[in-house]
């Protein structure tokens, strides 16, 4: 259904269980809902504390606009991006028979928790609404505002945002037909991460029943760590590290300092943040939210309940190309920059007939997303109801044919969405449609009925399913 003939039907409407109602859009025949507010908007004292619900209201609200994604400096610019008030969610609902119930989608933007947004055209929750699922993309707060571990202040916010918009799907997903009994999670890069460390959270326990990891990538930071972290970036603003100096600093003076910290490994080490720490701000084992590395408490709290979850997870073949090809980074990659990484990891540098570059990428891979992968296909194999593990191969040619089977090339292929700006920067403008649909149908049957359509990783000969030739598999 095209676009002008939407413009004869009326809106359509959910009334949430508080008795407060929304208005949507359409988009052929889905309901789309923009803008979602699951938490009260986290300013003055509110900024550095757990997430507060959404008190009940009357009347309509308009979502039929995106909310504003969490403040951060963009890659390139001299102007923030984004506004406080994005603890926000996304919709895309079918129309539903009554009574009927779909099974839900909620999916975890990456970013290396300092970036990103679920605004973004590649995550389009079309494709997989028209599969027979309810989807919905959620944002929580980012950079200092979700993850600086400040005194006096809730740690791990970001995460807590998490739960909270888990939370509000289990309260209200309903009211468009979505089943809370059936709710895959779904993340990629830092947003596997966190769901990586929510599956070892007590706090998680029911809000989600299948979950699929892309590139997790788990590493935390000691409290130690934290403060190291927490002391770059006051040095880089001007401001003392404490609560409230960071509340009253220029939000643009503290977006500024992750950033330059985020882009400049020298800087990073120049203020004591070591190299295995590849981004300055990371979830914080605090032994409240976080009592351990996420793979170690997902293990113990498995081993103690194991759970009826079932798990998707995978990596892709050179994660890190993202990161060092684009400016020619990788030639600019030292052969002390490589010494550091393998000592600081306990990795063993490969043959000197690659160069510092290549052999840098192939060992941050492996530690930052590869491992952590293939550890959680190991632990889910063990003790959840199920586990399937998937490596994505497909070389991407942009770049002039060096981004490869980069970090977020998958992106595009498992949302079907490849016309999207994003996807297409990552993917160019003629990237297979076979492969595209041979992802994101898995990933929507793995929705659906927990099964992707390929043997489990699990016992003598456990599968790994390969997504790089477009005309294999079904």
């Amino acid at each position: 259904m095209s676009a002008g003939s939407d413009a004869g039907r009326a809106a359509p409407e959910v009334v949430l269980p508080h008795g407060g109602r929304l208005r949507g859009a359409w988009d052929g025949e889905l309901r789309v809902f923009r803008g979602v507010r699951y938490a009260r908007e986290p300013v003055g004292s509110l900024r550095f504390e757990p997430p507060q619900a959404e008190p009940p209201w009357r009347g309509l609200r308009d979502a039929t606009e995106f909310g504003p994604v969490s403040p951060q400096w963009p890659r390139s610019g001299a102007r923030q991006l984004g506004a406080q008030d994005s603890l926000r969610l996304n919709v895309w609902a079918p129309a539903v028979a009554a009574g009927e119930r779909l099974p839900v989608m909620v999916w975890v933007h990456g970013g290396g928790f300092f970036r990103g947004g679920a605004n973004d055209g590649l995550y389009d929750g079309a494709s997989f609404a028209r599969q027979g699922l309810v989807f919905v993309s959620i944002q929580y707060r980012l950079g200092v505002d979700g993850f600086a571990d400040l005194p006096a202040a809730a740690s791990n916010r970001g995460l807590l945002d998490q739960i909270a918009a888990l939370r509000w799907v289990q309260d209200c997903i309903g009211v468009w037909g979505g089943d809370s009994q059936q709710v895959t999670v779904f993340g990629q890069s830092a947003g596997a991460g966190a769901i990586a460390c929510l599956l070892g959270m007590p706090q998680s326990r029911g809000l989600f029943h299948r979950a699929i990891l892309q590139s997790p990538s788990v590493a935390c930071q000691t409290r130690d760590e934290a403060a190291t972290a927490l002391q770059a970036i006051a040095a880089l603003a001007g401001v003392a590290p404490t609560r409230a100096a960071f509340a009253e600093a220029p939000l643009a003076q503290l977006l500024q300092a992750v950033h330059h910290l985020a882009a400049d490994p020298a800087l990073r080490r120049a203020h004591g943040i070591g190299s295995r720490q590849f981004f300055p701000l990371r979830p914080v084992i605090d032994g409240e939210c976080l009592r351990a590395e996420p793979l170690a408490a997902l293990a113990q709290a498995w081993e103690a309940h194991p759970p009826a979850l079932q798990l998707l997870v995978g990596h892709n073949a050179e994660e890190m190309r993202l990161y060092h090809v684009p400016g020619n980074g990788l030639a600019r990659i030292s052969q002390q920059d490589l010494q550091e990484f393998g000592a600081a990891t306990g990795l063993a540098c490969e043959p000197a007939a690659h160069s510092p570059g290549e052999q840098l990428c192939r060992l941050q891979s492996h530690y930052y997303y590869a491992e952590p992968a293939q550890r959680l296909a190991q632990l889910a194999g063990r003790w959840a109801q199920s586990s399937h593990r998937y490596v994505f191969g497909w070389r991407s040619p942009q770049w002039a044919g060096q981004l490869g089977a980069a970090h977020g090339v998958e992106l595009p292929f498992v949302f079907n969405n490849l016309a999207a700006p994003t996807a297409q920067e990552l993917a160019g403008r003629s990237a297979p449609a076979q492969l595209a649909q041979r992802m994101h149908g898995a990933w929507a049957r793995f929705a659906l009925t927990g099964d992707p359509g390929w043997p489990r990783h699990a016992g003598a000969a456990p599968w790994t399913e390969s997504f790089d030739d477009p005309a294999a598999g079904g």
